[in-house]
């Protein structure tokens, strides 16, 4: 008899280990098909508009997702090895109320990433069905909430094909780009721009890195014993692999279409296609779906946990996490139906923006995990707001506040450009500064912590908290 769709049971709660299923390689296909999308060719495109060459891009592109990727990957073995959402784990850093200043920025970013992609994959759908962008971006928020809601079993899946035809569709443009008779014109300015290479490269880190608050969502139902080097080698390939494909596919799309792409780049990379048109703009569709699904599924994570937090309640029934997950597609499709001609300028603003507020959480989350803590955590006491992790860390937001703080002479946007980054030409490196300052600062705050640590036998704890004895178990 063939399985039925069984909607997750899950939440914001612990995954215990009779429910815990898969294989590290499946974060292959989540974190390839998330990057291979529409958005990240519109980023790819940034990097020629603001001022590199070509084959200048390239390089950028590559560097920039590899060290962003490398980052996010290392909260990506959180996952198994805790078994609990990523920003349900912060609470061990800032506290349990503390964490709602992470937990409000991550929906940012989730609505953000969400009203973006809409505005994307609705001019896709309206190409490919002849309908108004505007309809093709209500359809499209519609099969993001209805993949959302299903859950993570069928995220994964549904990943799989989008990765694969994403992948064969990318590449076929690719060809036919370099085919191009024009192609010669273009790659022949190769004059190096110092600013706006490293401007390129914290576009791509800035890419990879705001998928750090969630990017553990999607491995916690793995086994706790699946290898550390597994899930972070697996999770960094997917990501590094399909955000330099999609971004090099943008940068020579954006010199070589010009004004043509930048009006319309879903119906510029249709063009690309020739007579595959419509098999373009499906691998557009699937693959913006699965980022637009990550964000609305992470979405009413943190919604739900910032509810929970406050309100004192111990679980989230099913009937509460679908309207959760509505209430985040109507938030962003309202966003994406307001978007304004400048498309491409605001993204460009929303990408900096998270970057200088969400690197320095980045690296303390990291520094707390990897270093003070050393893997070691009481899960039940995550769920406490009396618990040993406190109501309120006052380290974390100190070197949090300091981290945000010193990005501001080095900031490089539209909005304000900082005296540093002004005296190095434009280049943008606040985000490489606040990692650093962060993540030390964290540190030192904490060494007290660490040293006991280090000469205490603190096995990891998982006792199940309330929150999981209450829900269903999601079946296969």
């Amino acid at each position: 008899m063939a399985k039925t769709v069984t909607v997750e049971r899950r939440s914001i709660d612990f995954i215990p280990p009779e429910e815990r299923h898969g294989k590290p390689r499946s974060l292959l296909f989540v974190w390839f098909a998330a990057n291979t999308s529409i958005t990240a060719v519109v980023t790819g495109a940034l990097f020629v508009i603001l001022g590199n060459s070509v084959l200048w891009s390239i390089p950028a592109i590559i560097l920039g997702n590899a060290v962003g990727g490398f980052f996010t990957a290392l909260h990506s073995a959180q996952g198994p090895k805790l078994g609990v959402p990523q920003m349900i784990q912060s609470r061990a850093q800032f506290g349990y109320f503390g964490a709602i200043l992470p937990l409000v920025l991550a929906l940012m970013i989730y609505v953000g990433f969400y009203a973006t992609g809409l505005v994307l994959g609705g001019q896709a759908i309206g190409t490919l069905l002849h309908v108004p962008a505007e309809v093709g971006a209500m359809v499209f928020a519609l099969m993001s909430t209805t993949l959302a809601i299903i859950g993570y079993r069928y995220i994964h899946k549904f990943s799989h094909i989008a990765a694969v035809l994403s992948a064969v569709v990318f590449v076929i443009l690719l060809i036919r780009i370099m085919a191009d008779g024009n192609i010669g014109t273009i790659t022949e300015t190769n004059a190096f721009d110092g600013a706006a290479f490293v401007l390129g490269v914290s576009l791509s880190a800035s890419w990879q890195l705001t998928f750090g608050p969630y990017i553990a969502d999607y491995s916690r139902y793995l086994p706790e014993n699946t290898p550390k080097r597994a899930t972070i080698g697996w999770t960094f390939l997917g990501s590094v692999l399909g955000g330099s494909l999609a971004m090099i596919l943008g940068a020579l799309a954006a010199a070589l279409g010009g004004k043509a792409f930048g009006h319309d780049q879903v119906g510029y990379l249709a063009g690309l296609g020739g007579a595959i048109w419509p098999l373009v703009l499906l691998a557009v569709i699937c693959g913006k779906l699965t980022g637009n699904t990550l964000s609305s599924y992470g979405g009413y994570m943190s919604l739900a946990t910032i509810i929970t937090s406050l309100t004192r309640q111990d679980r989230v029934s099913p009937r509460q996490r679908s309207l959760y997950v509505v209430a985040i597609s109507a938030v962003s499709l309202a966003i994406a139906l307001a978007a304004t001609d400048n498309f491409l300028s605001n993204f460009t603003n929303f990408l900096l923006f998270l970057l200088y507020f969400m690197t320095p959480w980045s690296a303390i989350n990291l520094v707390d995990y990897y270093w003070v803590r050393k893997e070691r955590y009481n899960i039940a006491q995550l769920f406490l707001r009396d618990g040993e992790y406190g109501r309120f860390n006052k380290g974390a937001f100190l070197a949090y506040a300091i981290g945000v703080l010193i990005q501001i002479p080095f900031m490089n946007s539209t909005l304000y450009v900082g005296p540093v980054a002004n005296w190095l030409g434009g280049a943008e490196i606040a985000w490489l500064i606040g990692l650093v300052v962060a993540g030390g600062l964290y540190y030192a705050t904490s060494r007290r912590f660490a040293l006991q640590v280090s000469t205490a036998d603190q096995g990891l704890e998982t006792t199940v908290p309330a929150t999981a004895n209450t829900s269903t178990k999601e079946t296969s």
